[in-house]
């Protein structure tokens, strides 16, 4: 009898932790999913922003080509303006950061979520370092744009403000290639952005339907 005792104790304690454990990986999934769908709506804005500032650059590439008139040398000043905006996206990583942690990932029983989970980590890394190649890129442009450009005129703008430009060839051909290269790296971040969203939403899915929650 008292074999029984224990062993039955033995169960009902086994019993409780599987509960507790199981309760623990579910409010995790809900947090994650909670995580995902902030991500989603970040990724979303960010890639339609970095799109516009594309466009500003194609715009700026043009009138940089442009013979040099009052009127070219101000659009180049109001499209130049999109080249200091870096619009760089940060995932909510508070669930994946407690999972990795404090070892709640082996709550996860489901290899699909867990792996599934772990690979969207990763590709945020990814983005993050192609994040940090487009700031170091913006940074190189606002040194080149201070050398060529004054703007004062811009600080107080007026009728009469005259927008200076260099006349310097080597300074300006420098200046349309770092542009130019400057938006391809945008590109391929928001290229990044876009797939990052489509997992988002997979993953949204994906760990709904394998922990039933609506």
């Amino acid at each position: 009898m008292l074999f029984l005792a224990v062993f039955s104790g033995f169960i009902a304690e086994n019993l409780r932790e599987n509960y507790v454990e199981r309760e623990k990986a579910h409010q995790y999934i809900n947090s994650m999913i909670s995580d995902l769908q902030k991500d989603t709506l970040q990724l979303e804005q960010n890639n339609r922003v970095n799109r516009k500032i594309m466009k500003a650059i194609d715009s700026l590439l043009f009138y940089l080509k442009e013979p040099v008139s009052d009127v070219s040398v101000k659009k180049i000043y109001v499209y130049g303006s999109a080249v200091g905006a870096a619009i760089l996206y940060e995932n909510e990583n508070s669930t994946i950061t407690q999972l990795k942690n404090a070892g709640g990932l082996r709550l996860i029983k489901d290899t699909a979520s867990v792996n599934r989970i772990s690979e969207y980590d990763q590709y945020n890394e990814l983005i993050k370092k192609q994040g940090d190649a487009y700031y170091g890129s913006t940074l190189e442009l606002l040194t080149i744009m201070e050398q060529i450009m004054d703007f004062s005129a811009v600080q107080k703008p007026s009728a009469t403000n005259v927008f200076y430009l260099s006349k310097d060839a080597d300074k300006l051909r420098m200046f349309y290639n770092k542009s130019y290269i400057h938006k391809q790296i945008i590109s391929g971040y928001c290229g990044l952005l876009v797939l990052q969203k489509k997992e988002a939403i997979k993953n949204i899915a994906l760990l709904r339907k394998n922990y039933h929650i609506n």
